[in-house]
């Protein structure tokens, strides 16, 4: 045997016993079931039950379903507003994640300004970051040609956005410390050793997080003004005390101020606000030990500083 076909004999081995590796490997991951939501991946967490009201999405990770149970063709929650504008009143669209979605901010500013004068159109969803809401937009929201965009912007919206994939006909929603961009979704979903890979691997990456939010705030913005539209900021705080922020927490805040100061933003803070509600020593966590979202005594009192601030003005 030439030497030429010793090496293509013994590449050959190689390659098999690789190959052979590999099956063994991912063959023994799948009898352990390591899981996915480890080192450097974590679950992303659904209210129970709604997994099914979202579809997966290779730019965005998941959308809502269009023209589903809870979303029309404009990737807005049901309304009874018609598509065509009333002369006289100004279009609002609230955007953001599980805070806008559940309403209690938007129903008391409803009762404040009232029904006369504005449309209150609402694009919050469960778990959303501001990559996903700009996708959501730029798709389906500017087709109802808002005067007037809120987007509540929230301490968790610097997450990345998440890894889906289906396993067992169930929707699985990951979210990874890193840049999703830098991750091949397709071996994710089907090989078990990718995913011990990138679990154990990548490290999140904190400053990469904020170049990208102040690009998303960015497109946002001018997607709107194309659309005739203006943007405004809502910077909702934890429901907790500043004092009591700890090092993460405290980081997307200061970051969160920065960039919409950076931008030049209209905007408003409602964390003093929120300072003054604490001491009065009631509850303003929907429920307790929920650091997320707002109870509707909260929700109220944050949305009477948001009249004050005539957050609606067009």
């Amino acid at each position: 045997m030439n030497v030429s076909k010793k090496v293509i004999l013994r590449l050959g081995l190689l390659a098999l016993g690789l190959f052979g590796g590999v099956v063994a490997g991912e063959t023994a991951l799948r009898i352990l079931r390591p899981p996915a939501s480890s080192g450097g991946i974590q679950q992303t967490r659904f209210p129970v039950g709604q997994l099914t009201d979202y579809t997966p999405d290779d730019e965005c990770g998941y959308l809502p379903k269009i023209n589903g149970e809870g979303y029309g063709a404009q990737g807005c929650l049901y309304n009874d507003y018609k598509l065509e504008k009333t002369p006289g009143r100004t279009r609002v669209l609230f955007v953001g994640d599980s805070v806008t979605h559940r309403a209690r901010i938007i129903d008391a500013l409803r009762k404040l300004y009232g029904e006369k004068k504005f449309e209150y159109w609402n694009a919050g969803v469960e778990s959303f970051n501001t990559s996903q809401e700009v996708v959501l937009y730029r798709r389906y929201n500017h087709l109802i040609k808002p005067d007037l965009v809120i987007l509540t912007f929230h301490n968790n919206d610097f997450m990345q956005t998440p890894l889906v994939y289906k396993e067992k006909g169930k929707l699985q929603l990951l979210t990874p410390l890193h840049d999703r961009n830098h991750i091949n979704t397709w071996l994710f979903q089907y090989s078990y050793i990718y995913r011990c890979y990138v679990g154990r691997s990548w490290r999140g990456d904190q400053e990469e997080k904020a170049v990208r939010v102040a690009e998303n705030l960015k497109e946002l913005e001018k997607l709107v003004q194309d659309g005739g539209g203006k943007l405004r900021v809502v910077l909702l705080p934890l429901m907790k005390p500043l004092k009591d922020y700890d090092q993460g927490e405290n980081w997307s805040r200061n970051h969160a101020l920065a960039i919409v100061k950076q931008l030049k933003l209209s905007n408003v803070d409602l964390a003093p606000s929120l300072e003054e509600l604490i001491s009065e020593k009631k509850p303003v966590e929907e429920t307790s030990g929920d650091y997320w979202h707002p109870n509707q005594w909260a929700a109220d009192h944050l949305a009477k500083t948001l009249y004050q601030q005539d957050i609606l003005a067009p």
